[in-house]
């Protein structure tokens, strides 16, 4: 064959094989393929989960939608913070490098807004996690969520509000809420001291300074602190109700400051509201304390302990050692333990949802490793009175686990994948706060090596 006509051939059958790749490519680019074609490798890994998930794991027992949980050890802990973490991962918003507070489950709705107590909060929780399993991608994105907490705090030398933090942001927006909370400035002063302390910079050193200069412009003459403070109308207003919460928040942090810094005037704000709590218990006969927000609830008092714990350690007056006892003892006295009743097994009396619980149960790990560290005497039975506070906290760890989604109570939300190792608020309301998350892991990281091998609850049928 002529060598001409043979190229000519070949051009023909390669422009045929052009054209017909063209109008493949075309055609497949017009058709409505699934969505998990143009996700993201994690997302994809998500969507693949998920249809996964899809196939219903019938749960071993269910007693008002809720499965129940007769077993406990240490392996089924360890997934709890496995899952955890990932939950976390999921609740960044990614551009901003925030975090959500709350995920609706029957939506797959995280919100519009970053709030930067929660922020700060999931910030502290991995650093707790690093402690427990040295996961360097956490290390990895530190310095990236920690410029979220830069940009929420006010920079402004001049402003009165100068150190703290705007309490939300709103992402679709653009727009930093005029609302400034003094629990959200002393909670974030966690992080950023654990930040200073892991990583060295001097920069989370300051921004934590800078808060805590603005939580004492914020205290009265007599310990108390004014809630918040708000712009409106170009006038900024001022909240005056007394609150534990924010009080205990606000303790905590000033201890925490001086313990880094030992500049004075950080122990002095401390003092004046151990002072106050210490009297407030007092005038209450050694009782439960409330406050002009709330009635008495373990909760509140729990944030009492927790906080004159951390004040103990600046101080060393033995006087708020026994409060912080006697106090723990007064919360766990009120723990649902009856075997028939597993719904409420573990739950602490006055503490309704998981957040509220979780951080019971965050306070009672501190208690029993603060108990520890005091070198108790044994009581009759030769044990530490530790070990109350121990099982306590085993107690609720079984309960929260109950409140947890898991491949057995997920497999008909919306979107299964995303909520696996949320903890849900209670049996009620199944959306997922990112606080109860928080706490629940913050518990467990720190109690996991105290914990024996074996079962730790076991609770049979006949019951």
């Amino acid at each position: 064959m002529n060598v001409k006509i043979k190229n000519l051939y070949l051009y023909i059958i390669f422009g045929i094989s052009v054209m017909v790749f063209l109008a493949v490519f075309i055609w497949a680019n017009c058709q409505p393929w699934p969505e998990f074609f143009s996700l993201s490798q994690t997302e994809l890994e998500t969507e693949i989960i998920t249809e996964t998930m899809k196939e219903e794991v019938r749960p071993s027992e269910m007693i008002d939608d809720v499965v129940i949980i007769r077993e406990l050890d240490k392996n089924l802990i360890k997934e709890k913070i496995e899952q955890g973490k990932q939950f976390l991962y999921r609740m960044e918003q990614t551009e901003e490098r925030g975090f959500f507070k709350r995920y609706e489950v029957e939506t797959d709705y995280l919100g519009e807004d970053l709030h930067t107590v929660y922020s700060g909060s999931i910030i502290y929780t991995f650093l707790y996690i690093y402690d427990y399993d040295k996961d360097k991608k956490i290390l990895n994105q530190l310095d990236d969520w920690a410029e979220f907490l830069f940009f929420m705090q006010d920079k402004d030398p001049d402003s009165r509000t100068y150190g703290g933090f705007n309490y939300s942001y709103n992402w679709y927006k653009k727009e930093k809420e005029s609302r400034f909370v003094i629990g959200t400035a002393a909670l974030n002063i966690f992080p950023l001291l654990r930040l200073y302390e892991i990583l060295g910079d001097e920069k989370y050193l300051g921004s934590a300074k800078l808060a805590g200069d603005w939580l004492l412009a914020m205290q009265n003459p007599d310990g108390t602190m004014r809630p918040y403070a708000r712009y409106e109308d170009g006038k900024i207003l001022f909240g005056q109700k007394e609150s534990l919460l924010y009080q205990g928040q606000t303790l905590s942090a000033l201890s925490k400051l001086y313990n880094v810094t030992k500049i004075q005037k950080y122990y002095d704000g401390a003092e004046k509201i151990a002072r106050r709590f210490a009297q407030k218990y007092e005038d209450a006969g050694r009782q439960y304390i409330f406050d002009e927000y709330r009635a008495k609830n373990p909760i509140s008092n729990s944030w009492v302990v927790m906080s004159l714990m951390d004040f103990y350690k600046i101080n060393l007056d033995d006087y708020y050692k026994d409060i912080v006892f006697e106090l723990s003892s007064q919360i766990i006295s009120n723990q649902f333990k009856d075997p028939n009743d597993l719904l409420n097994y573990g739950r602490i009396d006055g503490a309704y949802s998981t957040s509220g619980n979780g951080w019971i149960l965050e306070v009672m790990t501190d208690a029993y490793r603060f108990c520890l560290d005091q070198d108790p005497s044994p009581d009759s039975s030769g044990q530490a009175d530790c070990e109350k506070y121990k099982e306590a906290v085993v107690n609720i760890i079984r309960w929260i686990v109950q409140y947890t989604y898991s491949e057995e109570n997920s497999s008909s939300l919306k979107n299964p994948a995303i909520a696996l190792g949320g903890v849900y608020w209670n049996k009620e309301n199944k959306y997922v706060r990112t606080d109860s998350v928080c706490h629940a892991l913050n518990g467990y990281t720190r109690m996991i090596n105290y914990l024996d091998d074996g079962p730790l609850i076991s609770i049979p049928k006949s019951f």
